[in-house]
This record gives C-alpha cells, sequence and structure tokens, in this order.
C-alpha cells in the first residue's frame, strides 16, 4: 500500500478482517477511563445470510395452491348451476310423422360461501427501528413473509382437509366436497399399486362419469411406495445409469389411462401434519390458552353393524384428546386403556367446562396393546356442540393411513373463489407493539364431484420389518424434534 491510506481504506480493511469472525466486541473506553468488564461495549454480528435454516415446511412444498385456478368472486356467496344430465336416455327413434318424447336437462344451483383466513403477527416498535440479523434488516418485513408463508401453509393444508360440520368458520374441503358426491373406495390400509390407479382412471372415464382426471395427488409416503412398485415389479431395469450417476427408480411418475399419461403428483400437505399426539402437557403461546378437557367414561359396545374393527385389531387402546378453539389448543388428555374385539365400537365421553370456545375435538389412538398414547395417530375430528362430546371410534379411519386424490384443475372441474388476494393490514396500537393481519379471503369448490375421486385409507406395503401402515415413529425418525 503506497502512501497513507484514508479512513475509507482503514474502514473497509477493518470490515474485511471482521467478516470473518462469529461477533466481535469494539472496547468502549469511557472518557478518562479503562475497559472493564462492567463497561457495555457493542457486539456487531457477522451476516448470517448464508447460516439461515428452516426447520419447517417451505413454499415449495405447496403443491396444490399453486395449481388451483383461481376466479375472482364479488360476493361473499357465489352461485353457479350445475348440470346433472343432458336428458333421459329413452330411445331417440321416432316413427314417420312423429315428435318424439319431450327430453329436458336437469340442474342443480350450488352455492359457495367465502371464507375468511388470517394470520396475526407483531413486531415491537423498538426491533421496528433498527436493523435485525438475517437475510432481511427490516424486522416487520420478516415477519411478513414468515407469516405469509405459515399462512398459506396452513391454507395449503385446509384445501385438503377443512370441514365446516367441524368448524362453523371453515370452508369445506376438496377431500370433504368429493366424498360429499359419492366418489370414493376405502383400501383399508393396503397399498395401492399402478394397476388399482389405472382402473380407477379407466372407471371414472367411462359412463356415466365422463371424467377426465389430469392429476393424481398422493403423500410423499405413497409416491415412494409406487416408485419402489415399478423398481421391483418392472419389466425393465429400472437403475439408470446417466453420465457416470445411478438413479434408483423413476424422477417422474404417470399412469397411463384411456386418454393418456395422468402424472403422479406428491403433496406433503396431503398427510397431516398434525397426525402424531402432541406430549401430554405440551403447550406453548403459540398454542394459546384454551383450557383442557376431561375424560368422563370409556366403554366398548359389542356387535355394532358400523364397527370394522377385525380379529386383527383385537387389544387395548389408549386415546389422546386435545381441543380445538378460538383461544388455540389445549393440552392433551388421555383415556384409560379399552380392550377393543372384532365388531365392538368405542366409546367415550370428553367434558369441556369452556365448550363454547371450542371447535371441535382432535382424536389420537395408540398401537395396539402400548403402554402409553405417546406417537398415537391422528383418526378423527369431532365437532363440539355442548359440554359433554360423545366419541365413537369404529375404526373408519385407519391411524397413519393416507389419502390418494384424482384431480381436473380445469377451472369447470375445480377452482378457488377469491374474494381477495393476500394483503397486510396493520391493528390498532395499543402498546408499543405494531400488531398486524395477513388476511385471505376465499374457499375452494368442486365443481363436478361426480367426475373426481378420492381412495381413502391407503397404506404402504412391509418393508424391513416395518408395520403394513408405517409412519416416521416406526421408522425410528423424530418427526416433534
Amino acid at each position: 500500500m503506497q502512501g497513507i491510506p484514508s479512513s475509507a481504506d482503514m474502514s473497509a480493511l477493518m470490515g474485511s478482517l471482521q467478516k470473518g469472525t462469529v461477533g466481535y466486541q469494539t472496547p468502549l473506553v469511557p472518557a478518562g477511563g479503562s475497559q472493564t468488564a462492567a463497561n457495555i461495549s457493542p457486539l456487531v454480528p457477522q451476516q448470517l445470510a448464508q447460516t439461515l435454516s428452516i426447520a419447517t415446511s417451505s413454499m415449495n412444498d405447496l403443491k396444490l395452491w399453486p395449481m388451483l385456478a383461481k376466479i375472482q368472486a364479488t360476493n361473499t356467496v357465489v352461485e353457479y348451476n350445475r348440470v346433472l344430465s343432458h336428458g333421459g336416455q329413452h330411445s331417440p327413434f321416432i316413427s314417420e310423422g312423429g315428435n318424439g318424447i319431450l327430453n329436458r336437462s336437469t340442474y342443480e344451483k350450488v352455492a359457495t360461501k367465502i371464507r375468511y383466513l388470517a394470520e396475526r403477527r407483531e413486531v415491537t416498535d423498538q426491533a421496528s427501528m433498527v436493523n435485525i440479523v438475517g437475510p432481511s434488516a427490516d424486522a416487520i418485513a420478516e415477519e411478513t413473509r414468515r407469516g405469509t408463508e405459515s399462512l398459506l401453509q396452513r391454507l395449503e393444508l385446509n384445501l385438503f382437509h377443512a370441514d365446516e360440520t367441524k368448524d362453523s368458520n371453515a370452508f369445506n374441503g376438496i377431500i370433504k366436497q368429493i366424498v360429499d358426491g359419492g366418489n370414493t373406495a376405502d383400501l383399508r390400509g393396503k397399498a395401492p399399486t399402478a394397476l388399482y390407479l389405472s382402473e380407477i382412471l379407466g372407471a371414472l372415464y367411462s359412463a356415466p362419469f365422463y371424467g377426465m382426471v389430469t392429476h393424481i395427488m398422493v403423500t410423499p409416503r405413497v409416491l415412494s411406495e409406487l416408485i419402489k412398485q415399478t423398481v421391483h415389479h418392472g419389466r425393465h431395469d429400472q437403475i439408470q445409469v446417466n453420465s457416470g450417476q445411478i438413479t434408483f427408480g423413476a424422477s417422474s411418475l404417470s399412469i397411463t389411462g384411456p386418454y393418456g399419461p395422468v402424472q403422479v403428483v406428491s403433496a406433503p400437505f396431503l398427510e397431516r401434519h398434525d397426525r402424531i399426539a402432541p406430549a401430554l402437557g405440551s403447550s406453548s403461546v403459540f398454542e394459546g390458552t384454551l383450557a383442557a378437557p376431561t375424560v368422563q367414561v370409556q366403554t366398548a359396545v359389542g356387535n355394532n353393524a358400523a364397527s370394522k374393527f377385525v380379529a386383527a385389531d383385537n387389544g387395548d387402546y389408549i386415546y389422546r384428546v386435545v381441543a380445538v378453539g378460538s383461544n388455540g389448543v389445549s393440552a392433551p388428555v388421555d383415556t384409560n386403556a379399552v380392550s377393543v374385539n372384532a365388531g365392538e365400537q368405542v366409546t367415550f365421553t370428553i367434558r369441556h367446562a369452556d365448550h363454547t370456545n371450542v371447535k371441535y375435538l382432535r382424536i389420537y389412538r395408540s398401537a395396539k396393546g402400548a403402554a402409553d398414547a405417546n406417537g398415537a395417530l391422528l383418526i378423527d375430528e369431532v365437532a363440539v356442540s355442548a359440554q359433554d362430546t360423545v366419541i365413537t371410534d369404529n375404526n373408519a379411519n385407519i391411524a397413519g393411513a393416507s389419502d390418494i386424490l384424482f384431480l381436473n384443475f380445469s377451472p369447470d372441474y375445480m377452482c378457488y373463489y377469491q374474494m381477495l388476494s393476500l394483503v397486510r393490514r396493520p391493528l390498532a396500537q395499543v402498546s408499543t407493539t405494531f400488531p398486524f393481519l395477513l388476511m385471505m379471503f376465499g374457499a375452494p369448490a368442486v365443481k363436478l364431484p361426480t367426475k373426481l375421486f378420492v381412495v381413502r385409507n391407503a397404506g404402504v406395503n412391509t418393508s424391513a420389518g416395518l408395520d403394513s401402515v408405517s409412519d416416521p415413529v416406526l421408522l425410528g425418525l423424530n418427526p416433534s424434534a
């Protein structure tokens, strides 16, 4: 370096030297004094953009929401007509001089209610006035970004699973709308095969459905099962060598229907993120202050026609219950062990003193013979209408199983009526914080449910000694970590 460096050069040099450190302390020496441990010195942090890790889902995990056609709604109730038939199926032939039989189309008027979704966030005034550590120096912008991700992820989950009979503020998700249309099958925990999916495509395209599916949506575990089948049962080599790299299985999978290939899409939010029971006593400020319910009585009643418990299910089970309401999520409670035999129905009563603020109960069931309900899996959600809610379990929903959806994303088949796109609205400031809402107004509409299909309780095949319906807990993973 020639000559005397300028102050700008020295500042740049010091910055370069300090960037490689985790953080450095700038000594603060009071006038006429010396540096001591009691003196306050500012900590200058390093840039952490390259160390940011997200230990949860990301925007890339959204599959249904980006694919849904968005149609602008101008009212809180959207009405449309559904053609049920073009007329009767009587003979089209007439005699000479005849005028034929009068025929009429059949229509149905359908209404979709717009629902309101929101994510409440806040930033302190102090944080909004200074730069923060991380990829965004603006605290409000950073919290808006995280809030947007949270809201869209919960929207994706509810686009699949929401049910207004359990939460009066919710819309009906596409699974509920298709099942109500009657097009459903139950695998009872068995693993689907490509042949089985192909048969459904053929049945949907046939009379009287005439449905053309464009995508089959499955959970990541079911897609892995289908890929495994293509490798194990394929009639050609499924291990590919590309530029020295060996690829096991197919990078993408399609099932050929009567009209062409139908892509199989892995949708992480099709599998409930809350399917594993929370630990006893667990709660946080983010879950709210909803009081826990209490268990009144639990019994197993025999010879019930609706029961789907079979001999292989005989054993003792423990149920874990969580209340969900306007004040958040309660801490869970457990029932006593209930002995169940084939053909029996389990019944127990849940009491909640603050039932007016409870929307529904999440019901988890342990593995057969388990010592406790830790790791129990979600089997149902039951609406609360009074202080005492009677829960019945007929094993209709198999713990750990999932749904398979046969969908067509044409707006003629299904769409999302959007009254208000994502906006940020400031709330009134009553303290030294900046509160705001991220809001969306809209609802999904399955216009032609009889042309679509839902397969319930899909499992995966046994592998390495795992149970027929596997889950991260069985695989030795800890999804709550």
